[in-house]
């Protein structure tokens, strides 16, 4: 029998249908970087290296969906923050911007086709989608508005300060992140490309589920119907625990969620019901330390947990490390499409 195209085995669990095996894919973060001889300075600077570093890990491993990677500052820092960029590691935040909150009047909503590194985004998703035409391609470079909020304002002093005493303040701080989260969004739109977001911050690692219910929950919702009412579903990623707000999540009305190693798939897949498509939750220090045998049990849990509905794609929980193995990636791939495909044979049996 032909092999499907990755992009095809995307689009059956897009549909919630089942092709020969399960989609398979990765978070590939800087580690592309390494592999193509670059820093990850210039693959997040250079929009032709970078392109470069991701078609490079394409064509080492064939994944079935390429996850455009970028950091997770490219939006305040067109606001004017300040970075520091690394050979081996991924870019750091000297410090926030907003002192005290009358610190936000000043600030203004990036233009995405002029300001910051905004124009290498979007050129970078241009190129990488105009040269992979077998699999599909999907972002994850866009901060969600609490992940700004933390960034502009700094977590302590969000968290201790502002959620505690100035409650008015945060959600005027979030009003100003979720039009900027819209803005690129529109941007990524326009140029053919699906909003993706990234909520590092959001979890119940950090905050608690009241936290999210009063100050994220209404701005993910307020995204969602935006952006689905332009016809562009959105995902959402939030590292670590959810597990206490996986239902105020699906509330939200997200369409998409990848989900991290520490919370819980069979959870999220009897709560949503089959009403959204799920990327996970592969533990990613498996790519760097992990045993063959460790590899292949979170994969068949997975499986178990996930595959037998549909609407289900084999993935890391997140960005595999920078110091991952070529020979653990490998092994995710051959074990995770064979085990895919045993899986599916088995169903129809």
């Amino acid at each position: 029998m032909t092999e499907l195209t990755g992009r095809q085995y995307m689009i059956s669990a897009l549909k919630r249908q089942h092709a020969d095996r399960l989609p398979a894919t990765v978070l590939i973060g800087p580690y592309c970087a390494k592999l193509a001889g670059f820093s990850v300075e210039d693959i997040l600077k250079d929009a032709r290296k970078s392109a470069q570093a991701h078609m490079a890990f394409y064509e080492r491993f064939h994944p079935d969906s390429l996850v455009i990677y970028n950091d997770i500052y490219i939006e305040v820092e067109a606001m004017g923050a300040q970075l520091d960029f690394y050979e081996d590691r991924i870019s750091h935040l000297r410090g926030p911007m907003i002192e005290n909150p009358a610190d936000l009047a000043r600030l203004k909503v990036p233009d995405p086709a002029r300001d910051g590194r905004f124009p290498y985004f979007l050129e970078l998703c241009d190129r990488v989608a105009g040269v992979v035409k077998r699999t599909a391609t999907m972002g994850l470079g866009q901060s969600g508005p609490w992940n700004l909020a933390n960034h502009l304002r700094g977590t302590e002093r969000l968290l201790v300060d502002d959620v505690m005493d100035e409650p008015d303040f945060v959600h005027e701080l979030m009003r100003f992140t979720t039009e900027v989260v819209r803005t690129l969004g529109d941007a990524l739109i326009a140029a053919g490309h699906v909003p993706s977001l990234g909520e590092a911050t959001a979890s119940c690692s950090l905050i608690s589920p009241k936290i999210y219910r009063e100050f994220i929950k209404p701005y993910h919702k307020e995204l969602c119907e935006y952006f689905l009412a332009k016809g562009a579903p959105m995902s959402l990623h939030i590292c670590g625990y959810i597990d206490p707000i996986i239902p105020d999540v699906l509330e939200t009305g997200v369409n998409f969620i990848s989900l991290d190693a520490p919370s819980s798939l069979p959870k999220l897949v009897e709560l949503a019901d089959g009403r959204i498509i799920i990327m996970g939750n592969v533990p990613t220090s498996l790519f760097a330390d992990g045993g063959k045998a460790d590899m292949e049990k979170a994969i068949d849990s997975c499986l178990e947990a996930a595959a037998a509905g549909g609407g289900y794609i084999l993935c890391s929980g997140c960005e595999i490390p920078y110091n991952s193995t070529e020979d653990r990636i490998d092994h995710f791939f051959e074990y995770g499409r064979r085990a895919g495909r045993d899986f599916l044979a088995k169903l129809k049996d």
